[in-house]
């Protein structure tokens, strides 16, 4: 089956070749965005079809950090298609999957079901029980790419920002996710009294 091998050929890549300083952005990310939207598939009861190029979306959301940090998403997409070219996928089925990849370029811009779902499956840790956990290892990659100081503070000051102004798009994100989201942006503000 065309996609399992796909899926087995990105997950290949992605632990041979990201980086060790990716703490965020490595295989567990991707695969916990996998196990997501798997989730919703299940969920939504979405055919065959349209499962498959969303599960290779998920897993190939990201495979651009094996050549960059920045604008990853194109570079994802650029090699995510010509592996579904190698496997006989239409070009319809590659846009749509690059479609679904570029959608997950900060400030998501999902346009259809397939899109929703994997930009809300990216950013689903914002809305769980994990979050500090992995935004601590968010914060720690940024740190070593120096987009943010190890300080705490800049940091969560960033965080608050974009918790503030995210919003999730799928019905089950918006009723499972945005509460819990809403309580950890809630603990964040309370450090910062200015804040308030």
């Amino acid at each position: 089956m065309a996609k399992k091998d796909i899926i087995n050929e990105v997950y290949g890549r992605i632990q041979r070749e990201i980086s060790s300083n990716l703490t965020y952005h490595g295989l567990h990310h991707t695969m916990d965005v996998h196990d997501v939207c798997k989730s919703y598939i299940r969920y939504y009861s979405i055919e065959e079809k349209e499962a498959e190029l969303l599960e290779i979306a998920a897993v190939s959301h990201d495979l651009g950090f094996v050549h960059t940090y920045h604008n990853h998403e194109n570079v994802s997409a650029v090699i995510i298609g010509s592996i579904m070219t190698k496997y006989g996928y239409s070009q319809a089925e590659i846009v749509l999957v690059k479609k679904m990849i570029m959608a997950t370029k900060i400030p998501q811009t999902p346009e259809g079901k397939l899109s929703e779902i994997l930009c809300d499956a990216d950013l689903d840790y914002l809305g769980r029980d994990d979050f500090e956990e992995i935004s601590q290892s968010l914060k720690k990659e940024w740190a070593y790419y120096n987009i943010v100081d190890s300080l705490d503070e800049q940091f969560d000051r960033i965080q608050i920002n974009f918790l503030e102004n995210h919003k999730f798009h799928t019905s089950y994100a918006k009723e499972h996710r945005h509460p819990v989201m809403i309580k950890h942006l809630k603990a964040l503000k309370a450090k910062y009294p200015d804040l308030e």
